[in-house]
């Protein structure tokens, strides 16, 4: 396998705290009004983040998450009340997915002339690898592969 190292610069990609947002794009991003976004945040729903001698309103990648499912849960109907409590159930999966795809995610390269995400080890003594691929039939294809094969 020609594999590429690139852990660093997934792992930067994969960083929501670097991502940060102004009021107004996450009111475009989301589809919430600005105005909405300052009510929530009276409410003590969101909350931008804090920085010395900038008073523009500027939210992180979680709180834009945060309001696209409440967004998504206003429009399904919902009163604002169960769209955060539905969105607090979704967070701690969201969490989740997000550190294991963080963590897990070791590199990138080329199995059998296919590009591939390497997922690190697949057994505790180190012989095999998890890879995984996109596959048109199945969406994604996961590979185990001796290390020795590599």
């Amino acid at each position: 396998m020609a594999f590429i190292n690139k852990h660093d610069l997934l792992k930067k990609g994969l960083q929501a705290e670097r991502f940060k947002f102004r009021i107004g794009e996450i009111a475009t991003m989301t589809g919430a009004s600005t105005r909405q976004l300052r009510y929530w945040e009276s409410k003590g729903i969101i909350s931008p983040i804090k920085r010395e001698g900038d008073e523009a309103r500027v939210y992180n990648h979680e709180t834009y998450i945060k309001v696209s499912m409440i967004k998504h849960f206003l429009d399904e109907g919902n009163s604002l009340k169960v769209a955060v409590q539905q969105t607090k159930e979704l967070e701690k999966i969201w969490r989740t997915v997000h550190d294991v795809i963080s963590v897990g995610v070791q590199g990138i390269g080329i199995l059998d002339g296919e590009e591939v995400v390497d997922f690190g080890y697949f057994d505790e003594d180190h012989k095999q690898r998890l890879y995984a691929k996109r596959d048109d039939k199945q969406g994604i294809k996961y590979i185990v592969k001796d290390v020795a094969d590599n």
